[in-house]
């Protein structure tokens, strides 16, 4: 095997999950640099690998590790850099570790595997061709209100992490100021109690509450976006915006019409351009 630094995923549940080709690289590292090592310790000697040198590779320590694993592969050794669960890098420890042994000339190797992030998109039934992921949602409830609000215009689903003993307190924030928004409360993924709730948002917080097994688990929350469509404006609507163009600005127009209808101001401005285009 190449002498470089393997990203590898790990699974974040079922330990079926696990590739062969990072199984390969386990078992063939001459150093595993791990999130924390009585955590991965507990993986490898289920998967029978043992006696393997491992250093903890963390947020905190990641510029000090990150020297320690170019020095082993510029010495012909072979690396893998293992988060506790899922894909190293995304919301976990690596991003430092990566970013040095690349201006180190030092080959990364990515490998395909476990994520939470695309495991909850796949089982959302909200559109995935365009989205954004976000982490952990922020704790402090003024920067929580505030990164929900900046939702209400989006055109892409929005993936958040969240730990279960918050997810009632922000689905309570997102349903009021995203009440009609589409969401998927993503729980336990590939574990016993695998959950998908899928519901609007105003009635997320209040289902979590029926039942405190609902509430048990890492969650992941997927949010849909709202489409309005031109063709979704109601006529009336349309009847108004074409009478009120003719004397006063559009972008005017469509600002107070879509404050007293709550359709989204963009569609209402496109519809008024087409109107004065015709």
């Amino acid at each position: 095997m190449e002498s470089a630094l393997y990203i590898v995923p790990t699974p974040i549940g079922n330990l079926d999950d696990i590739t062969l080709r990072a199984i390969d690289v386990l078992k063939n590292a001459t150093l595993i640099a791990a999130e924390d090592t009585r955590h991965s310790k507990i993986l490898l000697d289920k998967l029978g690998i043992s006696s393997k040198k491992m250093i903890s590779c963390h947020d905190h320590n990641e510029e000090e590790k990150a020297q320690i694993i170019i020095s082993e592969v510029k010495n012909g050794g072979i690396v893998a850099l293992i988060s506790d669960a899922g894909s190293p890098l995304i919301n976990d420890p690596g991003y430092k570790v990566v970013t040095h042994c690349a201006k180190a000339d030092v080959k990364v190797v990515p490998l395909p595997g476990p994520c939470a992030l695309i495991t909850a998109l796949e089982a959302s039934a909200l559109p995935t061709d365009k989205f954004m992921f976000r982490g952990f949602f922020p704790v402090k409830e003024k920067e929580l209100e505030e990164t929900v609000c900046s939702l209400k215009d989006a055109d892409y689903t929005c993936v958040f992490y969240e730990a279960p003993r918050r997810i009632i307190a922000t689905m309570e924030v997102v349903g009021r100021i995203l009440p009609e928004h589409d969401v998927t409360l993503c729980r336990e993924m590939t574990k016993t109690f695998e959950s998908f709730y899928r519901l609007k948002a105003k009635d997320a917080a209040a289902f979590l509450k029926e039942d405190s097994d609902r509430t048990k688990g890492e969650f992941v929350v997927a949010i849909g976006s709202l489409k309005n469509d031109i063709t979704d404006i109601p006529e009336n609507v349309k009847d108004a915006v074409s009478e009120l163009i003719r004397t006063a600005p559009v972008k005017q127009v469509t600002a107070v019409i879509a404050k007293l209808t709550g359709l989204k101001k963009n569609d209402l401005y496109n519809y008024a351009l087409s109107l004065k285009n015709e």
